[in-house]
């Protein structure tokens, strides 16, 4: 057994450059299986840890004006062991000379906070002093001292100075979530909202079962003390913060892994062909002196173990490395702290597969060589005695219209059919990657704007207090606006699913449903309702069911009447999806007929510019109300935001395959100039200059990458729509896009890995002189 190790051994290493190839090839196959399960893994501990430590509240209420002694009252209820009171408030600040969006959290001590904690960076804010959750600096230039002025509920401006930063595993980034989110005293909130008590409730169970019961308990309880509040939002223990998109973004990176270690096993089958094709005369002789087919195979085997453990090794480390700057950028996006401790099912499951996969592709060939009978192996030289016999040796003989030099090169690459197919292959998985790629990118961000074409208003208006239905007309009333609905958005129950649930006239004009069942509800149906296509998944529902929907302790059973495809919820969210009612059944669910607090608008411009003029102006005229508003611009470019890691995942794996192909098209190159040594020579002899040789294999690489960005573009449609449903599987409804642009932009990536790789071979064909490789045995 040691002699046949030796035999591999130095098998190996007298073609250094191809072993360090496919090595590196099996590799970065590795190194994506450890990096995605170690970074999966670290990821959810951190989550997990973040949680803990940050103590995330439970259970959450919005409550107007709750004086302290709720706290006592509602820590006495049966499965709540901590309950806190909150104030927080949305508003526009002049920070630097220009208005941003900020989210103003009040505490009442730092220090002895326990739900929804966070970590002060440096110094506590005193009274007219706050502090910026840190990657508010990645949003615009902030530094210590800065004075920031915002609009207090009455109308009037109240000065604040940043004292320093805060860490929050409670929100994602800033650039995430395009505001600024900020911490000062309760005191100081409560003077911007005009009230002497607290707006947010926060209570920690011990029970998680028992939430919504506890949740009916602490309404009750505010009911009885005259509270206002809304309805409750219960935490999913399973379903952190940015959890479908981490969940969509390690999919990809699997798929594609997968993807990379089945190039790689391309090229390690690749190899071990070559080399068997190099060793037909030892294999003769091994078998002349007695040696059996199972030890002439197990040398191949035992070198294909080797190019396994050595990949491995590699991989892992690599995978290492990718593992903690994925964390960083992830961790980073969710404001996480993530320490790198690599996986150890991580490394178990890359060696298990870098061996394993190496192993079964290079038993195919080595199965075959090692079947040569000892006559035909010691008669065989170089060429197939069958070159020319076959179909498609005869069709490329017949090329005629191709210079003598690029014909040449066709013909080459038919002189080894297999070599030069796996070529293909490789490159293949590499175009057809690359295209999954283009088509998944820019399928999400088409559906993105096509989810927000669905809703015709500009934006969004709503108040922190009741007003009258009819408050639409004094938005009416206002300069620019086109049209103006009551609308409702809340949180509902439905079955043991939360649900978005929007309260839309039945004769909107600020809304055009996608419906692919059924129809849209008809004023003065009560019973009526919409669903969206991923609630319909989570919870098997097609028109003419009928569900429960439970509102602010209401619940009544509805008829499914349609299902629309509106699925415009994004990072961070815990629903399943949305319910659409008339806005008149939800005011009667809610007992608060005639009076709105949320209102659709459309404008006389859509274009953000204009957007901006209007809801300043809007905010100016209705300021002591206090106006509150977003955008569909803003909504789409936050999505967007939030869709860039998936997108900047595809194009990496891409790439990554895409240098797996390059390897590819490089070795089979080198393999041929190190074959076709005396022929260069003889191309020498007779005149052949440097370029005519670099021609020539330049041309073998353009024509493997043409080939296999033709086999490519056939696996690319497929591959893309299989991410696309996985995609859709955890995210939301994805219209699969698949352009011209993309399959030239994949033709222009083929040639491209083609060019690069074939260019070291093809220089070093053209620096052999001629009576060395004359002489060359």
């Amino acid at each position: 057994m040691f002699a046949l190790f030796l035999k591999a051994y130095r098998d190996l290493t007298k073609r250094r450059i191809r072993s360090l190839l496919t090595i590196g090839a099996i590799a970065i196959g590795v190194g994506g299986v450890v990096a995605i399960v170690s970074t999966a893994q670290n990821l959810t501990v951190a989550q997990s840890a973040a949680y803990y430590n940050a103590s995330q509240a439970d259970i959450t209420f919005w409550v107007w004006d709750a004086p302290p002694a709720t706290v006592r009252a509602l820590a006495e209820l049966s499965n709540v062991t901590q309950a806190e009171l909150r104030n927080n408030y949305f508003t526009r600040c002049k920070w630097n000379g220009e208005y941003r969006d900020v989210y103003v959290w009040g505490l009442d001590s730092f220090s002895d906070a326990r739900i929804n904690q966070i970590k002060v960076l440096g110094r506590v804010p005193q009274a007219g002093e706050f502090v910026a959750e840190a990657t508010v600096a990645h949003l615009f230039p902030v530094e210590v001292g800065d004075s920031i002025a915002c609009r207090a509920r009455d109308g009037s401006i109240r000065n604040l100075t940043l004292a320093g930063f805060a860490a929050s595993p409670n929100y994602p980034t800033a650039t995430i979530l395009n505001f600024a989110t900020v911490y000062a005293l309760a005191d100081d909130v409560q003077r911007l909202l005009g009230i002497g008590g607290a707006n947010q409730l926060l209570l920690k169970i011990n029970d998680p079962a028992q939430a919504r019961d506890t949740a009916r308990d602490a309404a009750k309880l505010l009911d009885r003390r005259g509270i206002d509040h809304n309805s409750p939002e219960i935490r999913d223990p399973e379903n952190f913060m940015g959890k479908r998109e981490l969940d969509a973004l390690f999919v990809l990176l699997f798929v594609f892994s997968i993807v990379g270690l089945a190039t790689s096993g391309f090229l390690v089958a690749n190899t071990l062909a070559a080399m068997t094709t190099e060793q037909v005369g030892e294999i003769g002789t091994l078998k002349a002196i007695g040696g059996t087919r199972g030890q002439v195979l197990t040398i191949y085997v035992i070198a294909a173990t080797m190019y396994g453990i050595a990949g491995t090794i590699i991989g892992i480390a690599l995978g290492a490395v990718a593992s903690w700057q994925l964390l960083g950028y992830v961790g980073g996006l969710l404001n996480l702290e993530v320490g790198l401790a690599l996986s150890p099912q991580a490394v178990a499951l890359g060696a298990v597969v870098g061996v394993g996969v190496t192993v079964l592709a290079g038993l195919l060939p080595s199965f075959a060589a090692t079947a040569i009978r000892v006559k035909d192996a010691l008669e065989a030289y170089g060429i197939n005695s069958t070159y020319g016999q076959g179909w498609s040796d005869r069709a490329v003989q017949r090329v005629v219209a191709l210079p003598p030099l690029a014909a040449m090169s066709l013909r080459n690459l038919a002189r080894r059919k297999t070599r030069s197919l796996i070529t293909i292959l490789v490159i293949a998985v590499a175009v057809a990657a690359s295209l999954a790629a283009q088509s998944t990118s820019t399928s999400v961000d088409a559906s993105i704007d096509g989810l927000f074409q669905t809703y015709r208003a500009d934006a969004w208006a709503w108040f922190d207090q009741w007003v009258g239905s009819n408050f639409a007309a004094n938005f009416r009333a206002a300069e620019g606006i086109q049209a103006v609905e009551v609308w409702t958005l809340s949180d509902a129950w439905v079955g043991t699913s939360r649900a978005r649930l929007w309260g839309v006239p039945a004769d909107t004009a600020l809304y055009i449903p996608r419906l692919v069942a059924g129809r849209w509800y008809n004023a003065g149906e009560s019973d009526a309702v919409v669903v969206s296509t991923d609630l319909a998944q989570e919870r098997s529902l097609r028109v003419g069911d009928t569900i429960g929907v439970e509102i602010s302790r209401e619940r009544r059973d509805f008829r499914i009447v349609g299902i629309t495809i509106d699925n415009s919820i994004f990072l961070g969210s815990t629903v399943a999806g949305k319910v659409f009612m008339p806005e008149d059944v939800v005011e009667r669910m809610q007992n608060r007929q005639g009076w709105a607090t949320f209102f659709a608008l459309a404008f006389d411009g859509h274009d953000p510019a204009t957007v901006e003029k209007r809801l300043g102006e809007l905010s100016t005229r209705f300021k002591r109300y206090q106006l509150g508003s977003d955008s569909a611009y803003r909504e789409v470019q936050g999505a967007k935001e939030q869709s860039r890691i998936l997108s900047l995942a595809l194009y990496v794996m891409s790439l990554i395959i895409g240098a797996i192909g390059a390897l590819g098209v490089l070795n089979t190159l080198t393999l041929n100039v190190l074959e076709r040594r005396r022929e260069i020579g003889v191309l020498r002899a007779i005149g052949a200059t440097n370029a005519n040789l670099i021609q020539v294999f330049l041309t073998e690489g353009l024509a493997l990458g043409l080939g296999g960005w033709v086999v490519g573009l056939l696996g690319g449609y497929p591959l893309g729509l299989f991410l696309v449903n996985l995609m859709q599987s955890v995210l939301f409804h994805i219209d699969y896009v698949f352009s011209p642009a993309m399959v030239l932009a994949s033709l222009i990536f083929a040639l491209g890995i083609a060019i690069i790789a074939s260019l070291a071979p093809a220089l070093g064909a053209a620096r052999l002189r001629v009576g060395q490789v004359l002489r060359y045995e």
